[in-house]
């Protein structure tokens, strides 16, 4: 089964990934489990919702609540930037 998810969570996904293939995230696990367990876990947090992509296949993308998240925490970063820049 293909995972259709937008952008957003595609990062959130592979940043995961990239962590536990580095070790870092535990025991290691294939691909596939950690990308399930990963967006039930959004799912279940507010942060994706499943929807119907216009071929009715079903599709997975980031609410706006996790979108806002993103934002919030880029925009920190940022400032922390400045602010060791400075």
């Amino acid at each position: 089964m293909k995972f259709r998810v937008d952008k957003v969570l595609q990062g959130l996904i592979d940043e995961t990934l990239d962590r536990d293939r580095l070790g870092r995230g535990g025991e290691m696990r294939g691909h596939k489990p950690i990308f399930v367990e990963l967006l039930s876990d959004l799912e279940i947090a507010g942060y994706a919702t499943r929807y119907l992509d216009l071929k009715g296949r079903i599709a997975w993308k980031a609410t706006p609540r996790l979108r806002d998240l993103m934002h919030d925490r880029w925009l920190d970063a940022v400032a922390d930037f400045d602010a060791d820049v400075a």
